[in-house]
């Protein structure tokens, strides 16, 4: 897969890309463990070999389980930094302490996030440095979603039911669903 380089809008955070340890770049192109499908061209042959993006993801982290799955099976993705193309969650940021910054997006998509980043901990083609990282950060953003959604005793519930969820294995579309 071959991806633009994210831009953020006004008030939002722009994804970041993690340089893929090991790969060099090459042709103006950076090699990245994952990016947004969003404008991103996808070689059909490995495609079929690699196998089709999550459904049962429902919306997040389908992309970055999908590449951590490319890499694992011996193809790759890459960010072409020359193209930008604007992307962003919700309807803006979330600032923390110590520069740490996340998209202030409605609960159920917060939520659906968690439970699939919960899950990803649960797949052998996850990368353990991710898997440690994401164990680390997944707690500090339910402090700061709750922080910023008032400490709602409701909106802590269904986060860490969310967590609950990816842990066991329960996915598809989240029962909040507008």
């Amino acid at each position: 897969m071959i991806g633009p380089r994210p831009l953020a809008g006004a008030g939002h955070k722009a994804p970041a890309y993690p340089v893929h340890a090991g790969k060099a770049p090459r042709d103006g192109l950076v090699p990245v463990d994952f990016l947004a499908t969003s404008g991103s061209l996808v070689d059909l042959a490995a495609f079929a070999r690699i196998g089709p993006f999550r459904a049962d993801y429902f919306i997040d982290a389908v992309d970055l389980e999908w590449c951590f799955r490319a890499w694992a099976r011996g193809y790759s993705c890459w960010m072409a930094p020359e193209a930008g193309l604007a992307h962003h969650v919700g309807s803006g940021t979330i600032r923390g302490p110590f520069g740490l910054a996340m998209p202030r997006q409605p609960l159920f998509r917060m939520a659906t996030y968690l439970r699939n980043s919960a899950y990803g901990l649960r797949l052998p083609h996850l990368p353990a440095g991710w898997k440690l990282r994401q164990g680390l950060y997944l707690p500090v953003q339910v402090l700061l979603y709750w922080r910023d959604a008032g400490y709602r005793p409701r909106v802590l519930s269904r986060l860490l039911a969310a967590l609950r969820d990816g842990l066991m294995g329960r996915l598809g579309p989240p029962r909040d669903l507008p």
